[in-house]
């Protein structure tokens, strides 16, 4: 597989990795191989309903666990596919993905979609049990197992993020959009049509480069603010005060979640009665699991964010604390993740026009705050991890084409 052209598909269920993969193989001449295929598989010789979405990742789970992480990952790969371009969909943990790294002509593609999105297009498979859907969503997304559901670590690790949030009135005119749109990205991933990378892709590179600094424990930020030209005006990343203690150094874990364990076993021991099956409550040993209904009570606990509650200065922040009186008319402020409510506010504060992202926030008061007077929007394109390797080959291309006309 050495010197073929390998895409991997990563994304939440029905954010669309099916429609591109299909795209890919009808009008780019790829070769669609499933990790799912092996999965369901073993469903049927287990007894098990493959179409049932949580039986499978019971399955996906049993084999990672017993056979190692990239079991999938390799299952397809020792298949002998007589194909240049091939596509391995359904990419659902870390060590598939690294299981795919070794080959050097491989990219990781995480195509998203938003949540409420994708609830319009599935709810009436779940006869519209958004509970059912939540709850296997949240699965998938990450469930906390090294063998387990990881999406969400499979799309930070992704090298190009590809949005497919609009609906397309038949299948026909879906495969000419995502193809047309896609195109940009292929031609970097098969070395035919190169670019230089847009002020977007650059810009975000320069915020995730930024957020590699930070010492938080529970999510790394950088922020970058720059104007209409894409001249950086002001850049950061999230960190506690200086001269102040890191969390880890001080408390060897996040000081929010020390507030928030605290927070939750006072209310769980303030409870004479389980809220779940409302008989006289006692726990399972050394857990907050109801010894007569199984329930654990820390799941939902309201109130139980704490945000006010870090001790870090937030990269957007910062950034707009950096800026000091400076005023920037059309100004964009790139962050690897959607801005908290507090954050929002100093951005409406300073009279930013625009916020791109990578990674939506859990906040609907942040999004309330922002719209309509700040436009907001998903960053979509070649990420920090494939910047270089992706766009060096176009300033390769153009010092060859310029030696060539000098020796002329």
């Amino acid at each position: 597989m050495t010197n073929k052209i390998l895409i991997g598909l990563t994304g939440s269920f029905e954010s669309g990795c099916h429609d591109l993969s299909k795209v890919l193989e009808l009008k780019h001449g790829f070769r669609c191989l499933k990790l799912s295929k092996e999965v369901r598989k073993k469903a049927r010789e287990l007894g098990y309903d493959e179409n049932n979405r949580e039986q499978l990742q019971d399955v996906g789970n049993q084999l990672r666990q017993k056979y190692r992480t990239n079991y999938l990952a390799r299952a397809v790969l020792d298949k002998n596919v007589n194909a240049e371009r091939i596509i391995f969909h359904g990419i659902r943990n870390v060590g598939e993905v690294n299981e795919f790294r070794k080959y050097p002509n491989f990219y990781l593609v995480a195509v998203d979609c938003s949540k409420d999105k994708r609830w319009s297009r599935l709810q009436h498979l779940y006869n519209g049990d958004k509970k059912q859907f939540d709850k296997q969503d949240k699965r998938d997304k990450d469930e906390g197992l090294p063998y387990g559901q990881q999406v969400l670590k499979c799309v930070e690790e992704a090298d190009i993020l590809f949005l497919n949030n609009e609906d397309y009135p038949t299948e026909l005119k879906k495969q000419d959009e995502l193809s047309s749109r896609f195109a940009a990205h292929l031609g970097l991933i098969v070395g035919d049509k190169l670019r230089n990378p847009n002020k977007d892709e650059t810009m975000m590179t320069v915020a995730s480069t930024l957020a590699l600094r930070s010492h938080c424990i529970k999510r790394r930020v950088g922020a970058v603010l720059c104007d209409a030209s894409g001249h950086i005006v002001s850049a950061a990343f999230n960190e506690v005060p200086r001269g102040e203690e890191k969390c880890f150094d001080k408390y060897r874990m996040c000081y929010r979640d020390l507030v928030r364990n605290k927070f939750k076993k006072q209310l769980i021991n303030s409870y004479k009665y389980c809220p779940k099956c409302s008989k006289e409550l006692s726990f399972k040993e050394d857990t907050y699991q109801c010894k007569n209904c199984g329930k654990d009570l820390s799941d939902d606990i309201p109130g139980y964010k704490a945000l006010d509650k870090c001790r870090s200065l937030h990269a957007e922040e910062t950034t707009i604390l950096k800026m000091g009186r400076t005023q920037v008319e059309k100004s964009i402020l790139y962050s690897t993740t959607f801005p908290c409510l507090q954050c929002a506010k100093r951005i409406l504060h300073a009279g930013i026009d625009q916020v791109v992202y990578i990674d939506p926030y859990p906040e609907k008061e942040s999004i309330l705050m922002l719209e309509p007077k700040v436009q907001t929007r998903q960053f979509e394109g070649v990420k920090a991890l494939a910047y270089y390797k992706l766009f060096y080959r176009y300033q390769e291309t153009l010092e060859r084409d310029i030696k060539q006309k000098v020796s002329i």
